[in-house]
């Protein structure tokens, strides 16, 4: 069974294959989770277990499953943003979606749609792809992807089934990385695993250099240097954000500053954690501030998120994260 090649969250798994077998799976899907944990791999083989014919299903290794894992199925349909920003998932595009859901399959008994980065919708193309979940074809199946299900109305909502896809166990991404990749050595993958969790997307792509990996590494530089007690070890981290080679970090810092700020919230809470942005500065920022003085970091990086989104002038930008840092935790 081809679930099995996916690795981690095994309820939610056996949970969408029993459905598919017993032929109770939802026309209407909904996939949640953040960047990098495998929605649209998962989203194919939901595709797959649909379209394939054998008892274990998905198989893998039969014609229709080949097809789907390999994007190259007539009756699977994909949808991405042109640019990966709010509002760009366009009303166009879903207009074209619901003429084509009411022409027959080519070859199978569903035609499924899967629409990547369906929360980058606004409030118009979300309306006009309700008319088509509200009447849809006994045979059109749609599988919307996001980050968050709040970017939905309660409307679309209400017609979908969503599942969750969860960070797997940092032994399991570890493990996951060793069998996908043959060039790094292991003591890079666990390097780069401990930096940023169970995400095995996102230590794929920190393994080939990306702006993801070096925001991660950043935000835990920054959390340290708040927990010094020398106020120029803040300016001096962020003042090598002002090099041009740095722009594209600086894009990228407020979501894994809020991954470090939260889990220090959970653990001064003493609660369990789920771990995104090193464990040790986790612990160090929680050891270090009151709950409050972590709420509000929390919101000086939910601040720089807007303010990178308005294009402020960079060197502002920067002036003003460390003033609204220092003034966080003061």
């Amino acid at each position: 069974m081809a679930f099995e090649t996916f690795f981690g969250n095994e309820v939610l798994k056996n949970t969408v294959w029993q459905r598919i077998k017993s032929g109770t799976l939802p026309h209407a899907i909904i996939l949640e989770g953040e960047r990098g944990l495998g929605k649209r791999t998962f989203a194919r083989l939901i595709a797959a277990g649909l379209l394939c014919a054998d008892e274990n299903t998905p198989c893998g290794q039969c014609r229709a499953c080949t097809n789907v894992l390999e994007k190259n199925h007539p009756d699977v349909l994909y949808y991405e943003t042109e640019k990966h920003t709010k509002d760009n998932f366009k009303i166009e595009t879903v207009r074209e979606i619901r003429d084509i859901a009411y022409i027959s399959p080519n070859q199978a008994d569903y035609k499924i749609f899967i629409l990547a980065e369906a929360d980058l919708m606004n409030t118009a193309a979300q309306n006009a792809l309700l008319k088509i979940l509200e009447e849809p074809p006994a045979y059109a199946v749609f599988i919307l992807l996001c980050e968050k299900k709040s970017a939905f109305l309660e409307t679309i909502l209400s017609r979908c089934t969503v599942y969750r896809l969860e960070r797997v166990e940092d032994a399991t991404a570890f493990e996951a990385v060793r069998q996908l990749l043959s060039g790094p050595i292991e003591e890079e993958i666990r390097k780069c695993v401990e930096l940023v969790g169970g995400n095995i997307g996102m230590v794929l792509e920190g393994l080939h250099g990306s702006e993801a990996l070096r925001a991660n590494e950043k935000a835990v530089e920054i959390a340290e240097a708040l927990c010094s007690s020398y106020e120029f070890d803040l300016l001096k981290v962020l003042g090598d954000l002002e090099s041009p080679a740095a722009k594209a970090v600086l894009a990228s810092l407020a979501e894994p500053l809020k991954a470090v700020f939260r889990d220090a919230i959970a653990l001064r809470c003493g609660g369990e954690a789920v771990i995104q942005i090193n464990a040790p500065t986790a612990r160090h920022l929680a050891e270090s501030f009151t709950k409050k003085q972590l709420f509000a970091l929390v919101e000086a990086a939910e601040e720089l998120g807007r303010r990178v989104e308005r294009n402020m002038n960079r060197k502002l930008l920067i002036t003003w994260l460390c003033a609204a840092l220092r003034a966080a935790t003061d």
